[in-house]
């Protein structure tokens, strides 16, 4: 007889309910009364993980058994951020007192394999940095008692994996390639976790493994995973084959169509909205991704009015709906600076309003200390902004004077997210977190000041900064413009960005860096493009995406073209590969007096490949009142200038910032009239820009915009000014940072070659 069947014949002669039933199930865990008679015992024991563990079994397998289920009184049973989720944390602060209520259970209860399990991932918690030999034993005695082989390595590598351990999560998923190598769910997490480590060929073994599955359900959620980590087509593959075996479902026609919106897939997905609205004609974010559809075809305007009817219509303040009312009002070209900043206070006000007290923080007000500054954001992956600038600030902290903590509220990890993460002291997987969990979880780490990168954009986590998470909170890079928080007490921008004329447009107080608050330090290397023959046509042009394309940008750009006969302009966005949004501009630039054939539309690329289109325009013009970001960045470091528009807010503000800072004064317009009169005052010289490329690129190196070191002590003394006000109790709204003694003295000239 072998060692289960000893084990299974000395349990049966125990009364205990708990044995009696997991020894059933070891024989066939596809039953759901047993499940439900399991969760009942487990409640009646008073071990409510245990008891949710088992009643969402028996509910998977039986959906009519909800009744009885709820009759159980189990607490949050279906709670994803509860319960035995918890074990998906890096820390449990009573990870020790549970231990012992399991091991006390299994003192009397021995063939309880689901209490092994928690002890085992319990004692990986508890043990850190002793021999493993506790977590060893009740894995291997999980391992001998497991209903279905390989559950026990399936969730001690998710929980490793939802806690950031990755290396962990590839150790125990890995062991289930020779246990059950075609379980679904767990190649799916392998698959995730290889990503993580950097062994990209390996997670795709996985995933595809994964995609085997015949499960529609199941490959929808594999299509959002492998989507979170940027394998698009891959997702939209998978999808594709779970509605071909389920081609009624409006849940995966909607996660194709939202996929297919955030690629820019705009026919396939109007095609995909169709469907899914003949099915189901009441559904609310399909009619919302409709909506979406009109600011991916540039209409800015009727997208904001259907955002506002939705987030009025739904009758809750707190809705996220909030966050993309307010991102869509930064695109308006009918609204004063005043009102945009009014309207971001009255979105914010309710979240505010629905928070408890702040919280009484232990830090000790010392300036003698290392400050412990927390980072949240969910966007270091390539090609994001927050990414670009970021992630040199992370590799160039001075570790003396600030200890530095990022919690990572994404789900995308590749080679950039790895090295924001091993530049950081102290990084947390927190996507799993709900707000409440992880104000908690900052807060028990001391942090001193808590950084916002996200603002109102898609991975915000406004909601913890509402309930304050440390004793000073600033937001940073990610939004252009006030956030309407007004329990963010700082804003970090520089003198045009957010003068201090401008104050009363910011729930912030103004942090200002000298120079730009943007520093370009590219991390990849995009060497310069091929010169344009000296007798081709101007071009004008274009990289931001089509929303920032307002009514008031089409009419300036046209009087510029019709102020430099014979020139062109070159647009390029990710919607215009699509044919009906090149149809819409082409009309929209016609009523303005400008021929088509005048007109080029580019859809994506690659960014390598992006970069080298900058060498076909030989003028980029900013658009208004949304400027371009990365975009002017970007072109500037390919040898091209770009003329800005001044306008009244931060969002308005930024082109004026690099020119600036850039010592390009002469490319910044106040007014519509001049913006024209310095288009034709560039264009005067056309074989003179081709030629100057290279210089252009040297004179930005060498300045202060490019000057990264000099920008980190800066950004660093500026994080010191405002803890000296907090400990000072000084309530000042302005903190003016004068420019470095280096950066004065030297203008970045030592830096041109970085």
């Amino acid at each position: 007889m072998n060692s289960r069947k000893v084990l299974d014949a000395a349990l049966s002669t125990h009364l205990h309910p708990v044995n009696a039933l997991w020894q059933r199930l070891r024989q066939s865990a596809a039953q759901p009364a047993l499940w439900l008679a399991l969760a009942r015992a487990y409640a009646a024991d008073d071990l409510p993980w245990q008891a949710a563990y088992a009643a969402r079994q028996a509910l998977r397998l039986d959906a009519s058994l909800l009744p009885a289920l709820q009759a159980l009184a189990i607490d949050a049973w279906q709670d994803p951020n509860g319960g035995d989720a918890l074990l998906g944390r890096a820390t449990l602060a009573n990870a020790g007192a549970l231990a012992e209520r399991f091991a006390t259970q299994l003192r009397h209860c021995a063939g309880d394999w689901l209490s092994w399990l928690y002890l085992a991932r319990l004692q990986e918690l508890t043990d850190v940095g002793s021999a493993p030999d506790r977590a060893a034993a009740a894995r291997e005695q999980a391992q001998s008692l497991e209903p279905i082989a390989g559950e026990s390595l399936h969730w001690l590598g998710v929980w490793r994996l939802n806690a950031g351990d990755a290396e962990g999560a590839v150790a125990r998923l890995s062991g289930l390639l020779d246990i059950r190598p075609i379980r679904f769910g767990s190649m799916m997490y392998l698959g995730e976790a290889l990503l993580r480590v950097g062994k990209t060929a390996a997670a795709e073994k996985a995933f595809a493994r994964a995609s085997l599955s015949p499960n529609p359900d199941f490959l929808q959620t594999l299509a959002s995973r492998v989507y979170a980590h940027n394998y698009w087509q891959e997702a939209i593959a998978v999808l594709k084959k779970a509605l071909a075996l389920k081609p009624d479902s409006a849940a995966i026609l909607l996660a194709l169509a939202r996929i297919e919106s955030e690629v820019y897939e705009l026919a396939d997905c109007r095609e995909s909205l169709r469907r899914l609205l003949a099915i189901d004609p009441v559904n609310e974010e399909a009619r919302l991704l409709q909506a979406g559809l009109l600011g991916r075809m540039g209409d800015a305007q009727r997208h904001l009015s259907i955002l506002q009817a939705a987030y009025e219509s739904t009758g809750d303040p707190l809705s996220r709906l909030a966050s993309a009312v307010a991102m869509t009002l930064l695109y308006q070209d009918t609204l004063t600076p005043e009102a945009v900043a009014d309207w971001h206070r009255r979105l914010c006000a309710p979240i505010e309003a629905a928070v408890p007290q702040e919280t009484d923080f232990a830090n000790e007000r010392s300036l003698a200390r290392r400050l412990r500054i927390g980072y949240v954001s969910g966007d270091f992956h390539r090609q994001h902004p927050v990414n670009i600038f970021m992630l040199p600030v992370l590799l160039r902290h001075d570790r003396a004077s600030v200890e530095v903590f990022v919690y990572h509220t994404g789900t995308m990890h590749d080679e950039y997210t790895r090295q924001a993460k091993d530049s950081a002291e102290h990084w947390f997987e927190a996507v799993k977190l709900d707000d409440a969990a992880l104000q908690q979880a900052i807060v028990a780490d001391r942090i001193d000041i808590l950084i916002d990168l996200a603002g109102h954009t898609a991975t915000h986590r406004l909601g913890v900064f509402a309930l304050r998470a440390a004793p000073v909170q600033a937001t940073f890079l990610g939004y252009p413009h006030s956030t309407g928080l007004g329990a963010i007490d700082w804003l970090i921008g520089d003198a045009t960005v957010s003068p201090a004329l401008h104050a009363h447009l910011f729930s912030e107080g103004i942090a200002q860096l000298p120079g730009s608050v943007f520093c370009w330090a590219p991390v990849d290397a995009y060497p310069l493009p091929r010169a344009r023959a000296a007798d081709a046509p101007l071009v004008l042009g274009s990289f931001n995406n089509a929303m920032k394309l307002s009514p008031q940008t089409i009419a300036l750009w046209a009087r510029v073209l019709q102020a430099l006969p014979g020139s062109h302009l070159l647009l390029k966005a990710p919607s215009l590969r699509d044919a009906a949004v090149q149809a819409r501009f082409a009309a929209l630039f016609a009523a303005q007096g400008i021929e088509a054939e005048r007109l080029q539309f580019r859809g994506p690329t690659g960014l390598a490949d992006m970069m080298q289109e900058y060498g076909d325009i030989d003028i980029a013009l900013d658009p208004t009142p949304y400027n371009g970001g990365t975009t002017t960045l970007q072109a500037l470091w390919m040898g091209v200038p770009v003329l800005a528009l001044a306008g009244g807010n931060f969002v308005s503000r930024m082109g004026a910032s690099f020119m600036h800072t850039l010592g390009r004064d002469e490319w910044v317009a106040d007014d519509e009239d001049a913006y024209v009169a310095a288009a034709v005052a560039l264009a005067a010289d056309v074989p003179g820009l081709r030629g100057q490329r290279g210089a252009l690129r040297e004179q930005m190196a060498a300045s202060a915009l490019c000057d990264i070191k000099t920008y980190v002590k800066n950004f660093e003394a500026l994080l010191q000014a405002m803890w000296a006000a907090h400990c000072a109790g000084d309530g000042r709204r302005l903190l003016a940072l004068p420019a470095t003694v280096e950066n004065k003295e030297q203008k970045g000239i030592k830096h041109a070659k970085q």
